[in-house]
């Protein structure tokens, strides 16, 4: 029988960036993130879809509470649903072999966060999935 699915959310980032030079950075930086399913600078603004469980969102959420803070954005939304029509679920994308670093350029053992909430990139050796 197999395990059933964990509950997972999808995640729309709306930001604007200083400059559209800093938003096209801020999405090439972040583009090969292993929850990123669409992410583009327009201009100055920077739009991104993501799909995780509720337990690993808390690092979006930062990101609309401190958007100059985590990533350098003038002002940031984040909205979600919890039934989005299509696709209803995504597994985390395949990135490069893991690397001492995520694919943002983190590294999980330097982060106060690594372990309690978060449990590191899946794209890095730190990675420890949530237990269900």
């Amino acid at each position: 029988m197999e395990e059933p699915l964990s509950a997972q959310k999808c995640y729309l980032l709306l930001g604007e960036a200083p400059t559209e030079a800093a938003a096209e950075k801020i999405a090439e930086v972040f583009a090969d993130c292993p929850y990123v399913y669409f992410l583009s600078a327009f201009g100055r603004m920077l739009v991104g879809i993501f799909y995780m469980e509720e337990e690993r969102a808390w690092w979006l959420q930062a990101v609309a509470e401190n958007p100059e803070i985590t990533l350098g954005l003038v002002r940031a939304a984040v909205y979600v649903t919890e039934n989005p029509a299509f696709p209803v679920r995504m597994e985390p994308r395949d990135s490069q072999p893991p690397a001492e670093r995520a694919p943002c350029g983190a590294d999980c053992r330097e982060c106060p966060r690594y372990r309690n909430p978060c449990p590191g990139c899946p794209a890095s050796p730190f990675f420890q999935p949530l237990e269900p």
